[in-house]
């Protein structure tokens, strides 16, 4: 009988297949499943029913990890700028720092300003020396035109006081017709008008180029000057000359180029009064004068420029 004891129960034939339930520590077997035989799932209140198990809590606090939200999981990203007082050197030096990129940057635009000054004074220069040019071209023919207009004046003067307009009838009218014709001196006075009244005169730096333009300009405006004088007197002359020479006469001592013919025929005065003859070479006489005058300061004014033209080359290096 006691070897019967010690023989374990067969086991069901519905048992065989199906797994052992678990032992706990202590040899505590653990049956998990319902009345029916169907195996039970492990939940909270399964783990309740075994106090003694000391896996149970961990199991507990593995579950309540796992039921924490994702948020606590999720990385935190900071902020990458750390505030932080600065000390006031770094406060100075950033100063200084924007202080010399300013400074800087007015430096630069101050010496680009210089560089197109200085490119426009050039350009000034050039034009003014063109003009000066032109100006030496026309003052020289000018001073050739009063001086062959004033030997005619003379030789007039002298036919007309001497009596002698009788029988060189030719030369007197064809002198009195080229004196009553005039030119004035018009001076390419463009670049100087620019300089003085745009305010450019301050580019020109040279001081002894500055002095020379305001010296050249003076001494065009004086020949310019007598030559309204010499205009009047002229037109004086005019009014006189039609109280002595016939008009007719005149008419045909010009082609249609306007080129000086001489008379022909010995063509006669149209008074003999002494009194109108000697008002008359009395204006002639004038007009010599102050031709003669304009020839002179004609010739200081193209010197003028003459010497302006090769200072302004020397100052500037130009050809």
């Amino acid at each position: 009988m006691s070897e019967e004891k010690n023989i374990p129960p067969e086991k069901n034939s519905e048992d065989q297949g199906q797994p052992s339930d678990p032992i706990l520590p202590g040899g505590r077997q653990v049956v998990i499943g319902s009345a029916q035989g169907k195996p039970e799932p492990i939940s909270e209140t399964n783990l309740h029913k075994f106090p003694e198990d000391k896996q149970a809590p961990a199991i507990k606090e593995q579950k309540e990890i796992n039921d924490k939200p994702e948020t606590d999981n999720m990385e935190v990203h900071h902020h990458g700028h750390v505030h932080e007082k600065k000390k006031w050197k770094e406060y100075v030096f950033q100063f200084f720092m924007l202080f010399l990129a300013v400074f800087a940057g007015f430096l630069a635009e101050n010496q680009r300003e210089h560089y197109v000054e200085h490119q426009r004074e050039k350009t000034f220069i050039r034009s003014l020396i063109q003009d000066l040019r032109t100006d030496t071209a026309s003052l020289q023919w000018y001073m050739y035109v009063r001086e062959k207009k004033r030997i005619m004046m003379d030789s007039l003067t002298m036919l007309l006081n001497s009596g002698l307009h009788k029988q060189a009838g030719n030369e007197t009218y064809s002198y009195a017709r080229q004196v009553f014709n005039g030119n004035r001196f018009v001076s390419t006075d463009g670049t100087i008008q620019q300089l003085k009244n745009a305010g450019n005169l301050r580019l020109i730096r040279k001081k002894n180029a500055v002095e020379g333009i305001l010296a050249y300009d003076a001494s065009v405006k004086m020949l310019q000057e007598w030559d309204e004088i010499d205009t009047r007197v002229r037109t004086t002359f005019r009014e006189v000359g039609g109280q002595v020479f016939k008009p007719d006469i005149f008419y045909h001592l010009m082609d249609t180029a306007m080129n000086f013919l001489k008379a022909t025929g010995n063509p006669q005065l149209i008074t003999a009064n002494p009194v109108i003859i000697n008002n008359i070479s009395f204006q002639i006489q004038y007009l010599s004068t102050i031709t003669l005058g304009n020839y002179i300061r004609a010739r200081a004014v193209k010197a003028n420029a003459t010497n302006l033209i090769e200072l302004l080359k020397k100052e500037y290096h130009l050809e």
